[in-house]
């Protein structure tokens, strides 16, 4: 999986889990991603081995919206938004 954003960070990541490089956050360093369903992937991103955040993306069965949940693991905050597709 490869994500990149505008702000010039990214990365590229197996699905299986393992750490990859993060590059453009100064307060993440890597990242692990998981599919744990055909229709849900987990980020974990982490700064010198410390969890920082951890995301669960869930596609809807129809395809056109994501749910993703983030919990900040520094200051055990949770917040939830939608994409839907255009």
């Amino acid at each position: 999986m490869s994500y990149s954003s505008a702000a010039r960070q990214s990365y590229t990541a197996k699905l299986d889990g393992t750490d990859a490089r993060y590059k453009g956050d100064p307060g993440i360093d890597t990242v692990s991603v998981k599919r744990l369903a055909a229709n849900i992937i987990e980020e974990t991103d982490k700064y010198k081995g410390e969890i920082i955040s951890v995301t669960k993306s869930t596609v809807s069965a129809d395809g056109k919206a994501m749910t993703s949940v983030v919990s900040n693991e520094l200051v055990g905050a949770t917040e939830e938004f939608v994409a839907v597709k255009q």
